[in-house]
């Protein structure tokens, strides 16, 4: 924690805008440092969909980094593959298709195991830091650690005005207004505060794939896939797709979500204004034939409802202007396939946080996030194109590399690496020396 407290300009607060995961773990780390802030939530209360979410020795240093706390809610609901043996493993590579060759794979075969031997500085002894989460769960943990008055629902950020004695003049769709001495956006990938940072031109696009996702009971996934394939994360590669399966809740339910890549002959457009549009189990049968069979029973039996589109916000532009920042989804929203999505945010909250705190007062702020910008725009772009790398291998589609297991392994390792071993700690003390103080 900082030696001293913030001073906050004329006692205004520093604005979050938008209370999901990210910016709940920002505030988190702010209010630990004695910022004030305050959160402006668009919805009338917090929620997450009700999925589940990987984070890996990245995120769970990050959250222990941020707050003792956050790491003990986070491990008190946390899912880890139920076999011992596998207490290393992130996920369980198998074939989710026959593989197209003489004498190849067959759908549900094992390949290879996505290790993680590694243990990030200051990890805590004895503890396993990858796991999945129910998202809900998380954001439960989060929420108790927050005083109430901190708090508006109801408020859809709609515009900034900057003001000539350095404040800033929050506008909301519902016409009430709110001052505030610095605004962080973690409105999402469908962020307003990043059209006042970035411009109105810096949008998230299609990445021509979408997610069907299903909360399965543990007993029923156990009657269609067995023990070890239930209750041990697995990934099932295929040709244009791949699926993902691991326990949350202690295995009272298996998360599964599926992959496909959209055809071809699609564009690269979303044919909807919505992100979120309904599915039908006869829709995921059809985008998954020649499946393993009890795999896609599941998830056609138990599916959500809905289909996702995925989307990248892959980007050069800054992720502040003055006293305007971006963290999360605003700033570098990515697809999902290296589990990494969420782990980003909360590293930002880790640096950002710290940035502020270190910054003084709001007049210093703006080269608290000039120094965010510079350490953490690098690696969040660098993320979202690792993740798509990651995608095509698990499609069996990555140029030069095909259908070649031993090669996806090693291709994976080196980007799985690159995620979860980074040092945050030398991270802030780079930018702590940026800034110019």
């Amino acid at each position: 924690m900082s030696d001293t407290n913030f001073e906050n300009h004329k006692l205004l607060p520093i604005a979050v805008i938008g209370g999901g995961l990210g910016g709940l773990a920002l505030t988190i780390g702010l209010l630990r440092h004695g910022v004030k802030v305050h959160i402006y939530e668009a919805s009338s209360g917090f929620s997450e969909i009700g999925a589940g979410v990987t984070f890996g020795a990245n995120a769970t240093t990050a959250l222990q980094l941020i707050d003792p706390r956050l790491l003990e809610g986070f491990m008190k609901h946390a899912t880890f593959n139920a076999n011992p043996e596998l207490n290393t493993t992130f996920m369980s590579l198998r074939w989710g298709m026959n593989q197209r060759r003489e004498g190849g794979h067959k759908a549900g075969d094992f390949s290879h195991h996505m290790e993680d031997h590694g243990r990030p500085e200051g990890a805590r002894a004895g503890l396993s830091m990858r796991g999945g989460i129910h998202r809900a769960r998380l954001l439960d943990e989060m929420v108790a650690l927050l005083p109430d008055d901190i708090i508006s629902f109801g408020k859809s950020f709609d515009g900034v005005e900057e003001l000539g004695n350095d404040m800033l003049k929050l506008c909301f769709t519902d016409g009430t207004t709110a001052l505030a001495s610095a605004l962080i956006g973690c409105d999402g990938v469908r962020s307003k505060v990043r059209a006042a940072v970035c411009g109105a031109h810096i949008q998230a696009t299609y990445a021509r794939e979408c997610a069907f996702r299903a909360m399965v009971p543990g007993d029923e996934a156990t009657k269609a896939l067995g023990d070890d394939l239930t209750l041990n994360s697995q990934l099932y590669c295929g040709y244009g797709g791949y699926i993902v399966t691991y326990p949350v809740e202690h295995g009272a339910f298996i998360n599964i979500v599926a992959l496909p890549q959209d055809p071809s002959h699609a564009g690269i457009t979303w044919d909807s204004d919505d992100w979120t549009v309904p599915t039908t189990a006869e829709e995921i049968k059809s985008r998954f034939t020649d499946w393993h069979p009890p795999l896609i029973d599941v998830v056609s039996r138990y599916n959500l409802g809905s289909k996702w589109a995925l989307f990248n916000l892959q980007h050069d532009a800054s992720y502040f202007k003055n006293r305007m920042c971006l963290l999360g989804d605003s700033a570098h929203a990515t697809t999902p396939h290296m589990g990494a999505g969420a782990g980003m945010a909360m590293e930002d909250a880790y640096i950002l946080s710290h940035l502020v705190a270190a910054a003084g007062s709001v007049n210093s702020i703006e080269e608290a996030f000039r120094a965010y910008d510079a350490v953490r725009r690098p690696r969040t772009q660098q993320c979202i194109k690792r993740s798509m790398d990651a995608a095509l291998s698990y499609d069996l589609c990555l140029p030069g590399v095909g259908d070649d297991m031993d090669a996806i392994r090693e291709r994976l390792g080196e980007s799985l690496n690159w995620l979860w071993h980074v040092d945050l700690e030398a991270q802030l003390r780079d930018a702590k020396a940026l800034m110019k103080l």
